[in-house]
Parts: C-alpha cells; structure tokens; sequence
C-alpha cells in the first residue's frame, strides 16, 4: 500500500495544483496559532509541552489508520494524508516563474523569484543548493517518513518542519527545543538522501564527503545535503544563463527521488515494506 499511495500522490502532485486545503502548512498553521494563543510555549516552556503537541496530532492518525488496517479505507486514508503532506506548490510556482522570467531576459524578475525561495540564505547559498534543500524537505523526507512510519511518520515531520519555521525568531526557548529535534529527526533521512546522490550522481566525487559526514552527529543536515550535492553533479558555469545551475541540481534530485521510488519497490516485493 506504501508504494501505491506514493506514486498515486506524486502523479496527481505534478499534473495539479493543490489549493490551501491540500497543503500540511495550512493546518500546521492553524494548529500551532492554537496552542501558541493558549500560552502554551513560552520561555519557560518544558520539552514535555513540545512533545505533546507533536505526538497528540500523530498518535490521533496512528490510531485512526490503525482501525482500519489492512482494507481500501487505510489505502485511502493514508494517500489523502500523503497528498496533504508532500510538496510546496508555493515554491513550485514561483520557481517556475523564474524560469519563465529567464527565458525572456529578465534578470530583476528572476532575482526577485530567487529571493523568495531563498531568503536570508541567498548570499551564502546557491540558488540551486536551496532548491536541492526545498526538495529534500517537501518531498524527500517526507516520502522516507512515509514509508518508515506510514501516514503518523509523515504528520510527524511534517509537525517538527513547520515548528521550526515558525518559531526560528519568534520562541528562542521553543526554536532551541525543536532545533535539536529536528537534527534527530533529520538524521538518518537527510543521509539515505546524500547517499541516494552520490548513486545517481558523480560517485567517486561525492562519496568520500558522504562518507566524512556519516558518522559526524554534531553536523546539520543542510550542511551536509548541500556539500554532498555539490559534489554529486559537476555543473559548468555559465554566466549568460543563470538557469544552468538551478536546472542541473533539480534533475539531479528528481533523479534521486525516482531512485529511492524504486529502492522502495525492492523492499515492498521483499516484503520488507507494507
């Protein structure tokens, strides 16, 4: 059911476009606003308070799949779940009109559409590195999540994503909480992601920054996605076109997903996967 429901949302996922309701960051929203307005995190906040709000929402969808284990209404439950959780039509289309703008020559427009995706890292990031970065977290970790974990896997990172965008300046307290959370939650994940690079991309280059990295706890995920993916695709500067790098990192995370598609295709055959 695992693989179904993936290719399912991944199919509709790119021939749609989803509106607010199919989006995880329209609830996450609501959700965190809730608790947030109740008090509930503040700068005395206990990590007890962070990981009830986190897994009252995943256990409430644990046990929701749970009861119908095994039939059609799990399988339609679950890919609705995956439907709302993977992707960012946002950042889809506003990279798509970057493409648009450099097609007709117009560089303001494309540093405008750059910005937005980057932000604050623009200057010390690459475009491309940040795309390579968005992918990995609407998509490859949740899709990792989803096949570990099942729906309650993916609502989980889903949760501990949007809390650490929401309270990076606003909760020093709560950002530092989830901050450690998500390096643990990113750990085993962001490093199949980087493996999965450097076997769809330059080996002999990549592996030996994969192989630095595997052990290393103390290093973020960004970090080591980002170095792992400079070097897993060799990508010739162009200054006259200003979608060669971008472009080339895309496919080379699209590749990637496929790979790990069908990664999990062996293991559901296997029987490893449900």
């Amino acid at each position: 059911m695992t693989l179904i429901s993936l290719l399912l949302v991944l199919l509709v996922e790119r021939i749609t476009t989803k509106s607010q309701y199919w989006q995880a960051g329209f609830y996450a929203d609501k959700y965190l606003e809730n608790i947030e307005s109740r008090g509930w995190f503040n700068s005395s906040s206990k990590s007890w308070v962070l990981t009830l709000v986190i897994f009252v929402p995943v256990m409430i969808i644990y046990l929701i799949v749970q009861k119908f284990a095994g039939g059609l209404v799990e399988l339609v439950i679950s890919t609705a779940i995956l439907m709302v959780c993977v992707g960012c039509p946002a950042i889809r289309a506003t990279y798509k009109c970057f493409l648009q703008a450099a097609n007709k020559g117009d560089s303001q427009a494309c540093d405008m559409y750059e910005d937005q995706i980057s932000g604050d890292d623009k200057d010390t990031v690459s475009f491309g590195l940040n795309l390579v970065w968005q992918n990995y977290r609407h998509y490859t970790a949740v899709i990792l999540w989803f096949a570990a974990c099942g729906a309650a896997g993916a609502i989980f990172y889903i949760l501990v994503r949007e809390m650490g965008s929401k309270f990076s300046n606003d909760n020093i307290q709560v950002a530092n909480q989830v901050k450690r959370l998500l390096n643990i939650v990113d750990w085993i994940p962001v490093r199949i992601t980087a493996l999965g690079f450097l076997l769809v991309g330059h080996f002999s280059r990549a592996f030996p920054t994969w192989l630095s990295y595997l052990p290393d706890p103390a290093v973020q995920a960004k970090t080591l996605l980002l170095d792992v993916s400079k070097q897993a695709e060799e990508i010739e500067p162009d200054e006259n076109d200003c979608t060669e790098e971008p472009c080339t990192l895309v496919r080379l995370a699209k590749r990637n997903v496929m790979f790990l598609l069908v990664i999990i295709a062996l293991l559901t055959l296997s029987g490893w996967i449900d």
